[in-house]
């Protein structure tokens, strides 16, 4: 196997049955009323011996693995017109393919995309016309498998608190960002919309809030954009009438039996596995962007420790995907990270020391809950750096959402805040990262 620019490239030579320089080997060219024949032209590998096809009835077959488009590298007699191959994989046809050089082994792809895996192949010459003064065949050097060209920048954002924007029937404000989001999905590459909680300010009889907020983000959902809610305080029986704390406190935080009437598993798209049935507390969802693959990972407000000890079973079980953790409460207003546990069962700090800082693919953490906007560069127990990012902001005038871009090949990241309410950025709350160290 050699390794191209990113490309991945199974080099077929038929000297003595053996691949040259390929670990592990392929099965070479089985080649029916056809004949191995010395290599000519400007062939690529540049020795051996290759497959020759000619009277039609010939064909070949290999056996290929990778992922991607095929790729054939062919050459061919031209004294009566071009030799034309038909491809087949797995007995089905994906395409034909016209050698056009006499001299040069070129790269002809064939088909679509073919998912990871080992695949046989059969190439047939189908239209050969065989005279006395002229054998039209066909060479064939290789088979390969090319990856597609994987755009490695894409964006997440992250809705900072809505509870302000929920009140009234009248205020759009939640419903604009969304639209924008779906509107902008393009531009940005958006791949992913999490949100850090406090969702709605409190609960009334008719779920009046719980209406508005689930019409509002339904725009993702005919989009078919993932998303997650982590739950906030007022996302809990624990806050009533104008956002006041009810009695007891840490008993009805766990009260989220509305919210989770409202939102769902299946509502989010995307969720791979959740701590208790039913309930999307704590979540994870799982995509593949930048050709890296990632899991976001909601967790409830001030945890219980078994909440704590799930959430370090599922990024355990996930050692190649980049984990980004949305949680209500962690990042302080300055900047520092949370030391009390409300009236919930464990600190910012508790989650640090047995979640965030334990494992080396956790890359990411995102807060609401208190003050404006804060960020801060963390280093876990295996070296890896890991980037918290406070927003909430509780406007009364605007809706801002922060976007973060990633390019996966520069191993960079940009983070900004935008406000689409009132086309307003917020420079002082932007950052630029390089090295993120991204699994791959």
């Amino acid at each position: 196997m050699r390794i191209t620019r990113g490309i991945m490239a199974v080099v077929v030579v038929l000297s003595a049955g053996v691949l040259a320089g390929a670990a592990p080997a392929a099965s070479p060219f089985t080649v029916v009323n056809g004949s191995i024949q010395p290599a000519t032209g400007t062939p690529r590998p540049p020795s051996g011996t290759h497959a020759t096809l000619w009277h039609n009835a010939s064909y070949a077959t290999i056996s290929v693995p990778g992922a991607g488009r095929l790729v054939v590298g062919a050459i061919g007699d031209h004294c009566d017109g071009w030799p034309t191959l038909r491809v087949k994989v797995g007995g089905d046809p994906v395409g034909e393919i016209t050698v056009t050089s006499a001299t040069d082994y070129g790269s002809y792809p064939v088909g679509g995309e073919l998912p990871e895996g080992r695949h046989d192949v059969r190439i047939e010459l189908v239209n050969d016309r065989y005279t006395g003064t002229c054998d039209r065949n066909a060479h064939l050097a290789y088979v390969r498998t090319q990856p597609p060209v994987i755009d490695t920048r894409f964006a997440f954002a992250v809705v900072p608190d809505t509870q302000e924007e929920v009140l009234t029937a009248g205020d759009a404000r939640l419903r604009q960002r969304v639209d924008w989001l779906v509107a902008q999905r393009a531009a940005l590459d958006l791949r992913f919309v999490a949100h850090s909680g406090d969702v709605v300010n409190y609960d009334t009889a008719d779920h009046v809030q719980y209406e508005r907020a689930r019409a509002a983000l339904r725009p993702l959902e005919t989009a078919g954009m993932p998303y997650t809610l982590a739950i906030g305080n007022h996302d809990t029986q624990s806050a009533g009438p104008g956002g006041e704390l009810r009695r007891p406190a840490g008993q009805l935080l766990r009260d989220t039996t509305v919210f989770n009437r409202y939102f769902t598993a299946a509502r989010f798209g995307a969720v791979g596995g959740q701590f208790e049935a039913g309930k999307v507390d704590n979540a994870y969802a799982t995509y593949t962007a930048g050709g890296v693959r990632w899991l976001v990972l909601s967790l409830e407000l001030w945890p219980r420790r078994a909440a704590v000890a799930w959430a370090q079973s599922v990024v355990a079980a996930h050692p190649r995907h980049n984990v980004v953790i949305v949680t209500h409460h962690y990042l302080e207003s300055d900047a520092t990270i949370g030391q009390s546990a409300g009236y919930g069962s464990t600190s910012p700090q508790y989650v640090f020391d047995n979640l965030v800082a334990k494992y080396p693919n956790i890359r990411f953490v995102f807060s609401g809950h208190t003050g404006t906007a804060a960020s801060r560069v963390d280093t876990g127990v295996h070296g890896n750096r890991v980037y918290s990012f406070l927003q909430t902001f509780h406007s009364r005038r605007t809706n801002p959402v922060r976007l973060v871009e990633i390019d996966t090949a520069a191993q960079s990241l940009r983070t900004w805040i935008y406000a689409p309410h009132t086309d307003e950025d917020f420079p002082a709350h932007e950052r630029t990262y390089a090295g993120i160290d991204l699994l791959r």
